[in-house]
């Protein structure tokens, strides 16, 4: 059994935590199991005793807490937490140190007297943050009016509904318009509501909840001569337009965000796993002699590469998160380690989840069953603190033309570092000829960007569990795992053959058959699952509260 101890485990005994998080069409339901959600986020971070110093100086306790289980009792409540945390907390705490109208207010927050959000993102410009259409316009007596000139300028989905009575505080990302120039974008606080109702000359339309995902009060907020005080722009006002070097600065807790959210799929996958292995090991099939359907290979592979994946991706985070945090790293080295840990883990992430599901059956296209709702929560999460591919893209371009390197491999004659620096030279050779702005790159480059990173993902991962002392069994299944995602390179480099690539994935899920028990177990998630599938008692007290309809009694009969 597992030796973990998560400290939210109690919280499983609070009535707010076995409320219903079902999600539902109609409005008012919806809205109260958002009410719901923050409640369960604030009970979270204060379970954890995260303070204000462990959000500024990313402590170990700042990135343990997004590899928790709970997160995903309710995907909504851990959407809320993140937000209001790291990114609202966050970026006021970094210019609140002599500005103590932002001292009180994160005080506040960390209190839950207020809520934070944060609104980047327009209808009409979506990531293309340099082009937001927001202004923010210094005003003769120091103060500020922010104003959003067209509805495409309205900022989009950020959670801005009045909820629970409390007042809400965002940071808005806007122009900032200094005697008619252009100042660059720039982070301006401004109080949305005051729990009950929105502010003054600010409107905001209530989303339709996300199909499958647990609900959260995302909606489109406008901005109409909004009045802010001078306190308000973080950073001051400035002599001068803004650099781009000055805007990765202002934009430092997305890239957090981007680290700690993909941080989230390995406890996703790691009940999504315990839920498959489980019932696969209960479920039967044939006849007279019926066996479980764990024993076939079609039904290991899956499993035993989500379990295997998730002590490799625990092992890299590890990595990941000291790297992130090293004083010396520079920003565009820190955007390199969050751009690769995201594509790397959310694409395993889905992949797992759509394998999994498919592989439960009509079981597993129930959200009681819990996989395929945290499938849906995961695609927010593509998106979340920069489009996954987006970021590829431009991360993959910088490498190619050397802007700056990654770690170099610590194992260089493994299969999968030597992959990545086939995928590599292929590609910059292809940069050097025809440049990296041409047409060539642009059709052929390009479309590749997410597979480039990956392989160094995946060589990472690695890397990372090797150095770490993760079971050679549950590493060599991952091996195998990122070699069938560009097997064709390595047919065509001469490092294998199909039938070699075949046989190293079965010798090493062959091996771990006798072992899968306790690498399960060993994930420490059983007391978070809730899929009534995995033992006959849940599933019969399940089916026994279903709604039932019966005949008609005898006498009511139609004759």
């Amino acid at each position: 059994m597992s030796s973990r101890n998560w400290p939210s485990e109690s919280l499983l005994q609070l009535d707010v935590f076995k409320a219903a998080g079902a999600n539902s069409g109609d409005r008012d339901s919806a809205l109260a199991l958002c009410s719901t959600a923050y409640q369960r986020a604030e009970h979270i971070w204060k379970k954890w005793g995260l303070t204000f110093e462990d959000i500024i100086t990313l402590s170990p306790k700042f990135w343990k807490i997004h590899t928790d289980p709970i997160a995903w009792h309710d995907g909504s409540s851990i959407t809320i937490m993140t937000i209001h945390l790291n990114l609202a907390v966050g970026t006021i705490g970094t210019y609140a140190k002599s500005v103590p109208e932002l001292q009180q207010l994160c005080a506040d927050m960390m209190d839950c007297k207020t809520i934070g959000q944060f609104l980047m993102t327009e209808v009409g410009h979506g990531l293309d943050a340099v082009n937001l259409e927001t202004t923010c316009t210094l005003q003769p007596d120091g103060s500020f009016l922010v104003n959003c000139p067209n509805s495409y300028a309205s900022k989009y989905m950020p959670p801005t509904v009045p909820v629970l009575g409390k007042p809400c505080y965002a940071v808005v990302w806007s122009k900032l318009i200094v005697d008619g120039e252009n100042r660059g974008v720039r982070p301006v606080v401004v109080q949305l509501n005051d729990g009950k109702n929105m502010c003054k000359g600010i409107t905001a339309k209530l989303i339709p909840t996300r199909h499958g995902a647990t609900p959260v009060n995302h909606a489109i907020t406008h901005f109409t001569n909004v009045e802010v005080p001078s306190w308000g722009l973080l950073g001051g006002v400035g002599t001068k337009p803004s650099t781009h070097d000055d805007f990765l600065v202002a934009m430092w807790r997305i890239s957090v965000g981007t680290l700690a959210l993909a941080a989230l799929a390995i406890p996703a996958m790691q009940i999504s796993a315990h839920i498959a292995y489980k019932y696969s090991v209960r479920r039967k099939v044939g006849a007279p002699n019926p066996v479980p359907i764990i024993s076939f290979r079609t039904q290991q592979i899956p499993v035993f590469n989500a379990v295997a994946q998730t002590y490799v991706l625990e092992a890299w985070l590890k990595h990941a998160t000291r790297d992130f945090t090293n004083p010396n790293a520079s920003h565009q080295e820190r955007h390199a380690i969050a751009t690769i840990w995201k594509a790397t883990v959310m694409e395993q992430a889905q992949k797992t989840h759509f394998d999994l599901s498919e592989r439960l059956g009509a079981q597993g296209l129930f959200d009681y069953n819990q996989i395929i709702t945290q499938f849906a929560e995961m695609r927010g999460i593509v998106i979340a603190e920069g489009d996954m591919l987006v970021l590829c893209i431009r991360l993959a371009s910088e490498l190619l033309v050397d802007r700056y390197q990654v770690q170099p491999s610590s194992n260089p004659e493994s299969l999968l570092a030597r992959h990545e620096k086939g995928v590599f030279e292929e590609a910059r050779a292809v940069a050097k000829k025809y440049g990296h702005r041409s047409q060539f790159f642009a059709d052929y480059i390009l479309p590749r960007s997410k597979d480039i990173v990956e392989a160094v993902g995946h060589r990472m991962a690695y890397d990372a569990a090797i150095a770490e002392g993760v079971d050679k069994n549950l590493v060599d299944i991952y091996e195998a795992f990122a070699i069938k995602k560009d097997l064709p390179w390595y047919l065509e480099a001469g490092l294998l053959t199909r039938v070699k690539a075949a046989e190293l994935e079965s010798n090493a899920i062959s091996t771990a058959v006798p072992k899968m028990d306790a690498f399960v177990d060993g994930m420490g998630v059983a007391p978070y699952v809730k899929a009534p599938i995995l033992t006959e008692a849940s599933w019969d007290k399940f089916v026994s509260n279903m709604y039932t309809f019966t005949s008609a009694p005898e006498e009511r009969a139609f004759m």
